[in-house]
């Protein structure tokens, strides 16, 4: 073994993760911080930091250019960079793509490949499909999360789905409490929501009637919704239900 170059953080680092000539690194205040090893220099460059403090308790590498990151608030995130010029300063220039509040920490983050077999139809074979970029996490408390990437058509209509859920007098909080705002605890205005897929499951087990009448339930102070069919949101949900199950 031979040292090669050494980079220095300003707070103890709690995880890293690399990923081609990309390494990432999570402090205890910093949050993510990108390294690159440039092999010509032996040089450790910062090329890309957190835009947020954060304490990270993991992180895993998508490519080069995204990374998944959970802090000790119980909020994980997907951060990536952001395409500045190379002679811009690299403080705090990653964006944030999406964040979910767990209420748990977690602690462990592995990047992970799902194939599943989709039903067509009953007189069909299965279609052998398969799911990239999908992330398994392990929480402190000992909870298991799966998240899965969605195209941003079906994330805006089971957007629309979980809103309607939630606002919907057969499957809205016992407790009146605000869902959204919960799952958007600590995470900046404007920032896309990961979705509760515990929230989007009540979906499946409700009647055909329960199902119209809640895709056709009007918000309160917000305008009118686009028209959903119960068939295109069941047919989304089910390749999703297929994907982690």
């Amino acid at each position: 073994m031979k040292k090669c170059a050494v980079g220095r953080t300003r707070f103890t680092i709690t995880c890293l993760k690399t990923f081609a000539s990309r390494i990432a690194v999570g402090d205890c205040r910093d949050g993510l911080l990108f390294y690159s090893y440039n092999e010509s220099l032996r040089k450790l460059e910062l090329v890309y930091s957190d835009p947020a403090q954060r304490l990270v308790g993991d992180v895993a590498l998508l490519n080069c250019e995204a990374a998944v990151v959970s802090d000790r608030r119980g909020s994980i995130s997907v951060l990536s960079c952001s395409r500045l010029e190379v002679s811009e300063s690299p403080q705090k220039n990653l964006a944030v793509n999406c964040s979910f509040y767990m209420g748990e920490t977690a602690m462990s983050i592995q990047k992970a490949t799902f194939r599943y077999r989709l039903p067509v139809d009953d007189e069909t074979d299965p279609v052998l499909e398969s799911s990239y970029n999908c992330i398994v996490a392990s929480t402190l408390l000992g909870s298991v999360f799966v998240m899965i990437p969605l195209t941003s058509d079906e994330h805006q209509l089971l957007q629309d789905v979980q809103e309607r859920l939630s606002g919907h007098p057969l499957t809205a909080p016992v407790l009146g409490n605000d869902h959204a705002e919960f799952r958007r605890r600590g995470i900046p205005s404007g920032v896309p929501p990961i979705l509760d897929g515990d929230r989007l499951v009540q979906f499946l087990e409700l009647t055909g009637e329960q199902q119209q009448a809640v895709l056709t339930h009007a918000l309160p102070g917000k305008g009118p919704h686009r028209p959903v069919s119960v068939f295109e949101v069941l047919r989304t949900l089910e390749r999703v239900h297929y994907a982690l199950n």
